[in-house]
C-alpha cells in the first residue's frame, strides 16, 4: 500500500516537471539543429565549386585568342593556377569534413570548346575544331560528396555527387573610337597585315535593308557609351574621339540611321550642309582637320574686279567636285582632281582591285597637277619606292606655303567688273580648325573597327575585330544607305602621341555567359 501511494503521489506531482520535458525533447533539438548545419554546409560548397568553375572558366577564356595552341593554353591557365594543391590561387572548399572527398582542393574535370552559344537559349553551338574558331569555353569541376556530420547518423550518409560547370568568352569592348566599322577580306581573318599598310580603300555604304554584308562595305557598330550625351548618339563620327569612354557591354552592328553621321564626318572637312544642327564647338566636336584638301573645289561669286590674288581674300562660296568647274580661258583641259586618288587599279576602269587596292597611286601625277612640281626629294619615302597619302599629307601640313589658296578658274560677268571664281580648297572655309598634337588626333585619321563579316547580314554579334586608322580622302559622298567612303590604310590605331593603341581603343575582357 505504501509503494502504491507513492507512486499515485509521484504521478500527481507537478515540480520540476520541465527537466523531463527537455530531456525528451533534447533528441530532436539536436538533429534538426544538425540537418540545418549539414544543409548550410552543403550549401556552401556548392557555392564553392560554382565560385571555381566561373573562376577557372574566367582564366581559360583569357587564352582563347585564336592563336595557335590556344586551346592549349587555356587548359593550362585553369589548370596551372586554379587546380593546384599549394597554389596561392586554388580553389578550395573551406568547410570540408575529412570524410569529405576528395579533400578541399577543387579539381578540374573537363574543358569543352565552342565555336558559338546560343546566348538566348543558353545552348552551345558548334563544338571547336580548330584553335582558330575556338570561342567559348565549358569547365566542368570534379563532383564532390559531403556526409552529413551533426545529424544523428552523421557519417553514415552522404549529399550525393555536388557539381558545377561555368561557360566564359573572350569579348571585346570598344573605348574612344567613333563606331566605324569595315567588313575584311573574305577569309582573311589577320587583316590587315603589313602589306596592306598604305593601299586604298573604296568602301561602299551597306544599304539598310537585309542585304549580307559583303567584304569592303562600312557600316555603324552599336556601342553604348555610358557618359555620351543623348543628343549626339546619331552623330558620334563627328565627334573628338577621347570623350567617348568605354563599353564592355555586346557590340552589334547597328543597321540604318546613317544620313546624319555622315554629316557628323563630314565635318572634318569643314562641310556643314544648311539647316542640320553641326557647330564646331571647344572641345574639337564636329570641328575640321586643319587641312581639308579633297576632290571638291570653293567656287565664290565676287562683285568687284577680280585678280589672281583673289581667291586669297575671298570668303564664303560652296564646295564642287572639280570635274564642274568649267573650261574657260585661260583654261585648255578641266581642272584635275584636287584630291588624293585611289589607286591606279581602282581607277583604270578593269576589275584588279575594287574595295581593297594594292597600294600603287599616280603621286607622281598629284605633285604636277595639284603642286605644279615634281615631288621633292626630301618626302619620305617608305613603301614600294613611293611615299603614301598621309606622308604626303603630312608633308603638306608641315609648311604652310603647300596648302596656299591658287585660283583654278574664272568666268568674268558681262561688265567686267566681278563674276565667279573657283579655287582650291585646302583648309576649311568654316569652323576653327583642330591642329593634331601629342594629345590630339588629327582630325582627318579615324579608328574603325576591321569586322569579319563573312556570312553576316542585318544586325549581328561583333566578337572578334581590331582597330586600325585611316586617313580619309574625302567627304563620304552619296546618298544616306548608298554613300562612299574613300581612305588608305595607316596601320594599327595608335594614339595621338604614336604609341601602341591597342589598350586606348580596344580591349579584350573575359565573361561569363553560363
Amino acid at each position: 500500500m505504501i509503494a502504491k501511494r507513492l507512486f499515485i503521489d509521484f504521478a500527481k506531482a507537478r515540480d520540476a516537471a520541465i527537466a523531463p520535458l527537455y530531456a525528451l525533447a533534447l533528441f530532436g533539438l539536436i538533429m534538426i539543429a544538425g540537418v540545418g548545419w549539414d544543409y548550410s554546409r552543403l550549401a556552401t560548397m556548392d557555392s564553392e565549386l560554382q565560385n571555381a568553375a566561373d573562376q577557372a572558366a574566367l582564366a581559360a577564356a583569357t587564352q582563347l585568342t585564336g592563336v595557335s595552341g590556344a586551346m592549349a593554353n587555356a587548359e593550362a591557365a585553369a589548370t596551372n593556377f586554379l587546380a593546384t594543391d599549394g597554389s596561392a590561387w586554388a580553389n578550395e572548399t573551406k568547410l570540408a569534413n575529412e570524410p569529405d572527398s576528395p579533400g578541399r582542393t577543387v579539381g578540374l574535370a573537363s574543358f569543352e570548346f565552342f565555336q558559338t552559344w546560343d546566348h538566348t537559349n543558353d545552348v552551345p553551338g558548334p563544338v571547336a575544331t580548330t584553335d582558330a574558331n575556338a570561342r567559348y569555353v565549358r569547365v566542368t569541376v570534379d563532383g564532390r560528396e559531403a556526409f552529413y556530420a551533426l545529424t544523428s547518423i552523421g557519417g553514415l550518409i552522404s549529399s550525393g555527387l555536388v557539381g558545377a560547370n561555368a561557360v566564359a568568352t573572350l569579348e571585346a569592348a570598344a573605348c574612344n573610337v567613333p563606331p566605324l566599322m569595315v567588313c575584311a577580306p573574305t577569309g582573311n581573318a589577320g587583316y590587315p597585315g603589313t602589306s596592306e599598310i598604305g593601299i586604298a580603300l573604296d568602301l561602299r555604304e551597306r544599304p539598310q535593308s537585309s542585304e549580307d554584308f559583303n567584304p569592303g562595305t562600312f557600316d555603324l557598330l552599336d556601342i553604348d557609351y555610358e557618359d555620351i550625351d543623348p543628343n549626339q548618339q546619331n552623330r558620334t563620327l563627328g565627334l573628338n574621339s577621347d570623350l567617348l569612354g568605354c563599353t564592355s557591354a555586346q557590340i552589334t552592328t547597328r543597321p540604318g540611321a546613317r544620313d546624319t553621321e555622315n554629316t557628323a564626318i563630314n565635318t572634318r572637312f569643314g562641310i556643314y550642309p544648311n539647316g542640320q544642327n553641326f557647330a564646331c564647338e571647344a572641345n574639337g566636336d564636329f570641328c575640321p582637320a586643319d587641312v581639308t584638301r579633297n576632290d571638291l573645289v570653293r567656287r565664290v561669286s565676287v562683285n568687284n574686279k577680280f585678280d589672281e590674288a583673289t581667291c586669297q581674300s575671298a570668303t564664303g562660296g560652296d564646295l564642287i567636285p572639280a570635274s564642274e568647274v568649267p573650261v574657260v580661258p585661260p583654261l585648255t583641259a578641266p581642272v584635275p582632281n584636287q584630291g588624293f586618288p585611289l589607286d591606279t587599279c581602282q581607277t583604270d576602269g578593269s576589275t584588279r582591285c575594287l574595295s581593297f587596292g594594292d597600294g600603287d597611286w599616280l603621286w607622281q601625277d598629284y605633285f604636277r597637277d595639284v603642286h605644279n612640281m615634281a615631288p621633292p626629294e626630301d618626302l619620305v619615302m617608305k613603301k614600294a619606292g613611293q611615299p603614301t597619302r598621309f606622308e604626303v599629307y603630312q608633308w603638306e601640313r608641315a609648311d604652310a606655303s603647300r596648302t596656299a589658296v591658287k585660283q583654278l578658274a574664272r568666268v568674268p560677268d558681262s561688265n567686267g567688273n566681278g563674276g565667279t571664281l573657283y579655287c582650291t580648297a585646302p583648309r576649311p572655309i568654316q569652323g576653327t580648325p583642330v591642329v593634331p598634337s601629342s594629345t590630339q588626333k588629327d582630325r582627318r585619321i579615324v579608328t574603325v573597327a576591321v569586322v569579319d563579316c563573312d556570312g553576316q547580314g542585318g544586325r549581328f554579334d561583333v566578337n572578334t575585330f581590331r582597330f586600325v586608322d585611316l586617313f580619309l580622302l574625302g567627304p563620304i559622298t552619296g546618298p544616306a544607305g548608298a554613300g562612299e567612303l574613300k581612305a588608305e590604310l595607316i596601320g594599327p590605331a595608335k594614339r595621338a602621341d604614336g604609341g601602341s593603341g591597342f589598350q586606348t581603343f580596344g580591349r579584350k575582357k573575359p565573361v561569363l555567359v553560363q
